[in-house]
């Protein structure tokens, strides 16, 4: 795990994923945690979901199995596509292994 970055448990992962779709919205965000390094976590795992869903669908399918029996994905789903994109974010900048990766994301409780 990185140092110096938010510690992502229940409440934090739920309000992360209540924003899965807000990448590809239109709509203003608005301040989600009242703490501007948390916002600041939520624009920069935005950020880097749109570009791993724009650019690196190979790499978001690569975790579609690990995490249907928590999800139930949709397989050849827009939003599957988002999920999976959003949790390489975290995974990728918190440095977690895949095993941490499902036990951090077994935590959320958030179903869209």
């Amino acid at each position: 795990m990185r140092k110096n970055l938010p510690y992502l448990d229940q409440e934090r992962l739920n309000i992360i994923f209540e924003h899965v779709y807000d990448v590809v919205s239109t709509q203003e965000v608005a301040t989600t945690f009242n703490d501007e390094k948390l916002d600041d976590l939520l624009d920069t795992l935005q950020a880097m979901q749109y570009f791993n869903y724009k650019h690196r669908p190979d790499d978001t399918r690569t975790l579609f199995y690990v995490f249907t029996s928590i999800f139930h994905f949709e397989q050849n789903s827009e939003g599957t596509t988002l999920w999976l994109s959003l949790i390489l974010a975290i995974q990728e900048m918190y440095g977690f292994s895949e095993k941490k990766l499902v036990e951090i994301i077994g935590k959320v409780s958030v179903r869209k």
